[in-house]
């Protein structure tokens, strides 16, 4: 349409920026770039009278925008990519295209249906986000930033979760309890404690911490962990890995887990956790000055790390042989102590071995197979293991199905044995973890493209399905 015929159209309808209601059937012209800061972000609200369906067309500013609307009660037509049918009136927040463009020039069309008075909420959630760069939005191993103590080290992390905010009565106390089980324990934590308290003194809390053996590998955005409904504050974890650097106290690999807790743009007007602000703050960093990244990166560290957002601690160790797991968790006292069941990881040596575990096992194995073969089933806590270990050199063993192998697919097995920790870990010819020298796997450099492309999905507005459990590449 012409200029002057689209300022026609607006003086027709009550001039140029007004929330204009020219009857429950006439459309509407609603001007939000004046509600829009430099960034592209801002809130509108306008009140509607509807009488069965009405157009509405939201001038955006001449430039590319995300924009989220929604209007409880009512339907909106359109690009609304429904997480669910509580959604009907909720247009996920994505790009603000020329494809939408209507009778009115730089504008969005909306159509509303519904009866009476309506609400129309419309945001502006900024710039679209760029594609995600692994080492910007996905995963740092920069030596400039993991090496720099003001912005992350092992002493940061203790301290974090510390009562004394500290960490060295922690750390005691934590490494005490790996030398005293399972089984024979793992004597050589024993022996770094007594090696330190001669170096360092009899008291933890007077160690400095900041000279431990340790180093930062890398910081890992897990936002591909968020589950959405069933975990309704959680857009996945914001992960530490640390290697041990000692001599002989080798390999050891500890990672700290914490919570990406959703926030105001991550959760649907029905209350459905997508994660797409979290998602877009992430992309975000792809597009920034390498000062300007660091700053970032130094900024969203100090805000994530903390003890309110700590969930576990993870152990994948070699101190003696064979490789072993463990899941640590934060006790009444502020200790560090194992976890009753490793996250979906089987426990093989019961539900291989006769009896009435493995006959259960069998029958739900059976049951949910479509599920498993989709990694979608959650290991129920009964068929789940606390410690797992894993011989060097060798992918950790899978679960035995031969009374039911004739029932279920024949990929069942290597489906439940990769969403838990070892068989992932052990399952391609290396051991998959970031070395010690902050280099990823093979597999880790292949997985960290299947979750940039799962990050551009969900940043752009596509609504995401949950993620499988274990690995997001094909297998």
């Amino acid at each position: 349409m012409t200029a002057q015929g689209a300022l026609a159209l607006v003086a027709l309808l009550g001039g140029a920026g007004a929330a204009c209601d020219s009857g429950p059937a006439g459309p509407v012209v609603i001007d939000l770039a004046a509600h829009l800061d430099a960034d592209g972000v801002g809130t509108l609200t306008r009140r509607l009278t509807v009488d069965g369906e009405r157009v509405v067309y939201v001038r955006t500013g001449a430039r590319p925008l995300v924009l989220e609307a929604a209007s409880p009660g009512a339907e909106l037509v359109g690009p609304t990519g429904l997480i669910d049918g509580r959604d009907a009136g909720w247009r996920p927040p994505s790009l603000a295209s020329d494809a939408e463009d209507g009778e009115v020039d730089d504008a969005v069309t909306l159509v509303v249906r519904g009866a009476g008075a309506i609400t129309l909420s419309l945001w502006g959630r900024g710039a679209p986000p760029p594609a995600a760069l692994r080492d910007r939005s996905l995963a740092w191993f920069d030596p400039a930033l993991l090496d720099d103590p003001a912005a992350i080290s092992f002493a940061h992390v203790l301290g974090a979760l510390a009562s004394d905010g500290h960490g060295g009565v922690l750390l005691h106390r934590w490494f005490t309890a790996f030398a005293a089980g399972p089984g024979a324990g793992r004597a050589t934590f024993a022996q770094l404690l007594a090696e330190l308290e001669i170096v360092r003194g009899s008291d933890p809390r007077t160690w400095d911490l900041t000279t431990l053996p340790f180093k930062i590998t890398g910081i890992h955005n897990r936002i591909d962990l968020g589950r959405g409904a069933s975990h309704p504050a959680d857009c996945g974890e914001l992960r530490v890995s640390i290697a041990s650097t000692h001599p002989t106290f080798a390999p050891v690999h500890l990672l700290f887990l914490f919570s990406q807790p959703a926030a105001d743009d991550d959760v649907s007007p029905a209350g459905v956790v997508h994660c797409a602000g979290t998602a877009r703050r992430w992309a975000a960093l792809s597009a920034l000055t390498p000062a300007a990244f660091g700053a970032a990166a130094r900024a969203r560290l100090a805000e994530g790390l903390v003890g309110e957002r700590f969930l576990l601690a993870e152990s994948v160790e070699l101190s003696l042989s064979p490789w072993q797991w463990r899941q640590w968790t934060l006790d009444g006292a502020g200790d560090l102590v194992t976890a009753s069941k490793l996250f979906q990881t089987v426990d093989l040596a019961r539900v291989n071995t006769p009896g009435p575990v493995r006959d259960q096992f069998l029958v739900a194995v059976e049951a949910s197979a479509a599920a498993i073969l989709a990694r979608t089933w959650v290991v129920p806590e009964a068929f789940r293991t606390s410690t797992a270990e894993v011989q060097p050199n060798g992918a950790a063993p899978l679960p035995d199905l031969t009374p039911i192998a004739a029932e279920v697919p024949a990929g069942l097995p290597r489906a439940l044995g990769m969403i838990g920790c070892p068989r992932c870990h052990t399952d391609a010819a290396d051991f998959i973890q970031t070395s010690i020298d902050r280099r990823p796997s093979p597999f880790y450099d292949r997985e960290l493209d299947a979750r940039a492309a799962h990050l551009d999905a969900l940043a752009t507005g596509a609504v995401v399905p949950l993620p499988v459990f274990g690995p997001l590449q094909g297998l």
